[in-house]
């Protein structure tokens, strides 16, 4: 009986270890320091201009790590193919462009497909730049972390027209085990396989889609949007959730829903969560469970879903200004498909009252960076939709730290150190957004962010004061007010101050310098970058006498401020300032020898007429900002900021003396709609939209405002056309707008 049973129990071994195989979750996102384009890369196989390589297979390469298994047998050496896949096999000596379904006898074995197709390289010229289109290699991090990845740029279908199709994707291999592939970037019509095969060709795996799976990643590049496919090998179990933190960070009295806990699931096991028990505590309290059913967190890390408990956080005024500790964590998932792991987080408590909030965008430009007009213009078009319906104050204050050209400074310097991505790139708020990898940001990502920072609520209002300006001596002098409505969280908070000016211009110098001739790539006459329809198109690729705009002259202390000034935590109702001092250098002017053969010409990008050209009081802006420091700079952010000229408006605390008037716009609106109202002191605000019946349709927002100026954004998309109201009320005014809502 002993040895039938041993048998038995040697069999099921066998059993378990033949049904493993890979499979794959994927996800969607890359992290610095990986990059598409690392410079560090060693090419395995090149294509130049007019000279594709295809239907190639490198010669072997040994393979970095001394421990790495594929399908549990240790690996020591490859091939790469330019038709997307990488070969464990060093046998083979043809390449096989054919893709097919997985396992299959006619395809590769023991190889990993990372866009399998039949691809060719070739290089792209696009005005005076190359793109490179090769595959290379690289590793990155420290052992026993490193990552070796292997790198195809800019792959294109054979046979088609070099730059209709076009896509790049890597493999990355971690020293610890297992990889994933990565679809960075694609554009263009064609399909291939990502998967994998073993040696003996018969077992393999590949994505959902293959082989007809379309080239992954975004249609323009954006690290956040390549979509990523974590290959792990072994049995897949039931369910494996993760769970992120899904609650508001800030806990605030006089909102409700901030009391909630909340987590977002992620599931990669095989079978979707459709039920659990959700627990928690609170500062190693007992335990608060409730039961969830009906749920639909997908399987295979499909996606992800919110879950709340239905006991809200048990708060008091005895909490205000204090970090509360929380455990939460699932238990009994499909009843008998096990627990989760413990997920430990804080939430600050406060009033929640907000204060004026404007929003902090900065960009990161260079006068030889041709691209960079564009992020002017989007900067431009942002600040100027950006004024309250009255027109009566600045919702979004924006500076241009300049880089390599005559506006650099060091401490603009030191921004673009900390943040840029590449240029132009844009900080809003300085804050890491939850889809986004880095701070620094491209500029087709600046209008939406502001947008969602512009409902965040800030604890402080930012004021300047008592500012002065010295003729003679060119001596300026301010004071930067920071006056807490709500309590802030703890850490380092800062001021700081900003000296910048407008329509900044220098000498042509030579036909290219770019030391103040701002490069244009959108122009007809360089890479048309835009096509004809960009406003700039027309313009010239160089711009002599180019009006920069928002250039920042110095900031005040130092880049990051300097500590001391607030308190570790601020509580309601306190106020801090701090003066600063900068002497404006002398004025300097231009003349007609400095744009010889160019003057002239004025227009709303640049001015070749003689005057003057920079340090001109007129247009000097002052700008005091707010933002916590810590050594992390994903850690810095801005909670507010204020701006004013240097020569105009009062330079004194303005006190709101009227009640609220709230506007509506736009009116008709399809989407996005801003909401600006007005208060002569703190209030709880109620905003509500109501349908003709008078029935309640939506709480925009329901919560407390210090006195000033606010905005509240609602989004109309998912609300059917009509006419409904718009009701704004708060404890003795109220006031109700129709709106249009057309899509």
């Amino acid at each position: 009986m002993k040895k039938i049973l041993l048998t038995l129990g040697l069999l099921g071994t066998m059993n378990l270890a033949f049904s493993q195989d890979y499979w794959a979750i994927k996800s969607t996102g890359t992290a610095a320091p990986y990059s598409m384009n690392d410079a560090t890369a060693t090419a395995i196989v090149s294509g130049d201009v007019g000279s594709p390589a295809n239907g190639t297979l490198s010669d072997p390469i040994e393979f970095p790590f001394s421990t790495w298994n594929f399908y549990g047998n240790p690996v020591t050496q490859f091939k790469v193919s330019t038709s997307g896949y990488l070969t464990f096999d060093i046998s083979q000596t043809n390449d096989m462009s054919a893709n097919t379904a997985l396992p299959n006898a006619s395809a590769p074995k023991n190889a990993i497909f990372a866009f399998w197709d039949n691809l060719s390289l070739e290089a792209i010229v696009q005005g005076s730049t190359t793109f490179k289109s090769d595959i290379g290699s690289f590793t990155y991090g420290t052992a026993p972390n490193r990552v070796f990845v292997v790198q195809w740029r800019l792959a294109g279908v054979k046979g088609q027209t070099v730059g209709s199709t076009a896509t790049y994707f890597a493999i990355r291999f971690y020293e610890a085990g297992n990889f994933d592939i990565v679809e960075n970037y694609g554009f263009g019509t064609f399909t291939g396989t990502i998967g994998v095969q073993d040696g003996s060709r018969t077992k393999g795996y590949m994505v959902a889609g293959s082989p007809s799976l379309g080239c992954g990643g975004a249609t323009s590049y954006d690290a956040a949007k390549s979509d990523v496919y974590a290959f792990n090998y072994g049995i897949q179990p039931n369910v494996t959730p993760f769970l992120s933190n899904a609650s508001s960070p800030i806990a605030s009295l006089n909102a409700p829903e901030t009391q909630k806990i909340k987590l977002n699931v992620k599931n990669t096991g095989k079978v979707a969560i459709s039920s659990c028990k959700i627990n928690y505590t609170v500062d190693g309290g007992s335990v608060v469970t409730t039961s969830l059913n009906g749920l639909n967190v997908p399987a295979n890390g499909g996606g992800s879903s919110i879950i709340a408990h239905t006991t809200s956080l048990s708060l008091s005024s005895a909490d205000l200004g204090k970090y509360k500790a929380i455990k939460a964590w699932l238990t009994e998932i499909n009843t008998t498909d096990g627990n989760s792991d413990t997920l430990s987080f804080q939430v600050f408590v406060n009033k929640g009252i907000a204060a004026t909030k404007r929003i902090f965008l900065e960009e990161g430009s260079g006068a030889w960076c041709g691209f960079c007009p564009d992020g002017h213009l989007r900067m431009r078009d942002i600040l100027e939709a950006n004024l309250n319906v009255n027109g009566t104050y600045n919702k979004v204050v924006g500076v241009v730290h300049h880089n390599a050209d005559g506006m650099t400074n060091t401490q603009s310097d030191a921004i673009n150190t900390a943040y840029q991505t590449g240029y132009p790139y844009g900080v809003v708020d300085r804050t890491l957004f939850s889809d986004q990898a880095t701070v620094g940001m491209n500029r087709g990502l600046w209008a939406t962010k502001i947008t969602d920072r512009m409902n965040a609520v800030s604890p402080v209002n930012v004021t300047i004061t008592g500012k002065t300006y010295d003729a003679a001596t060119r001596k300026i002098s301010f004071t930067v007010n920071a006056d807490f409505v709500d309590y802030a969280k703890p850490g380092d908070l800062r001021i700081t101050a900003i000296v910048s000016e407008d329509n900044v211009r220098g000498p042509m110098l030579t036909a290219t310098s770019t030391t103040w001739n701002q490069h244009n790539y959108y122009s007809q006459d360089d890479a048309g970058a835009g096509g004809s329809s960009h406003e700039l198109y027309t313009e010239p690729a160089y711009f002599y006498g180019y009006l920069h705009r928002h250039v920042v002259k110095t900031i005040l202390p130092s880049a990051w401020g300097a500590t001391g000034t607030i308190a570790n935590g601020p509580a309601e109702g306190a106020s801090y300032s701090q003066t600063f001092t900068y002497t404006l250098p002398a004025s300097v002017k231009v003349s007609e020898t400095d744009y010889a053969g160019n003057t002239g010409i004025y227009s709303n990008f640049q001015n070749t007429f003689p005057g003057d050209a920079r340090n001109k009081p007129n247009d000097i802006n002052l700008i005091g900002i707010v933002s916590y420091y810590n050594a992390d700079a994903k850690s810095r952010e801005v909670i507010n900021v204020n701006e004013t000229p240097l020569l105009f408006g009062t330079g004194v605390k303005e006190e709101v003396k009227s009640n609220y008037i709230s506007k509506v716009f736009p009116n008709p609106t399809s989407g996005l709609t801003q909401i600006d109202f007005k208060l002569s002191s703190t209030d709880n605000v109620s905003i509500e939209l109501y349908n003709l019946m008078g029935q309640k349709v939506e709480t925009i927002n329901s919560s407390a405002f210090a006195g000033g100026d606010h905005t509240v954004y609602f989004n109309a998309e998912n609300i059917n056309n009509g006419v409904y109201f718009i009701k704004v009320s708060s404890t003795d005014y109220t006031s109700t707008h129709k709106i249009m809502i057309q899509k």
